[in-house]
């Protein structure tokens, strides 16, 4: 049993993390963003972040098996080399939720161009798209630092696994 509890790890992450997504679901915030982030960017982000969940599950499962095991150099720095893409996303879905947020703030800030301050209906459909502007950008922005989290998380348990696994060939030899 103490074999696999790298894995158990992750698939006790993952359930809580699906478990929070069957709510907010249940809740609505899916469609919440999908309604108001125009960019669709979030929704980008969270299929990043699940194919890279994923991932890191197999992954964890293939270290997992071998947990007792010594692992020779060159299969250690293949471990290595893949936890560093799964940094290297978990900053990329950040970078998209950045994006995001400059889209939205463009989008909020280019009604300014037509505005005619005496045309009461001008100003208001000014405010409707600073808003619909601003919820792209906040969420977009949300998405991108959930995700990015969770994979970080989920990388930190792998890397710390790869590192006992270093240390503990260098105790063999």
């Amino acid at each position: 049993m103490k074999k696999y509890v790298l894995f158990l790890k992750w698939w006790l992450f993952i359930t809580i993390v699906a478990v929070g997504s069957i709510v907010c679901y249940k809740f609505g915030a899916f469609q919440e963003v999908w309604d108001k982030d125009s960019t669709k960017l979030s929704f980008l982000i969270m299929a990043i972040f699940a194919f890279m969940s994923g991932w890191c599950g197999v992954k964890t499962w293939s270290l997992s098996k071998q947990d007792e095991e010594y692992l020779e150099e060159e299969a250690t720095a293949n471990y290595e080399r893949l936890a560093n893409i799964g940094w290297f996303t978990s900053d990329l879905c950040l970078t998209i939720g950045m994006i995001g947020t400059v889209c939205g703030f463009i989008m909020m800030l280019a009604g300014f161009v037509n505005l005619d301050v005496k045309n009461v209906k001008s100003v208001q459909e000014l405010i409707s798209q600073m808003g619909y502007g601003i919820s792209t950008a906040l969420y977009t922005t949300l998405v991108g630092l959930i995700c990015s989290a969770f994979l970080k998380i989920q990388y930190f348990t792998l890397g710390q696994a790869i590192s006992r696994h270093k240390d503990k060939g260098s105790t063999i030899l």
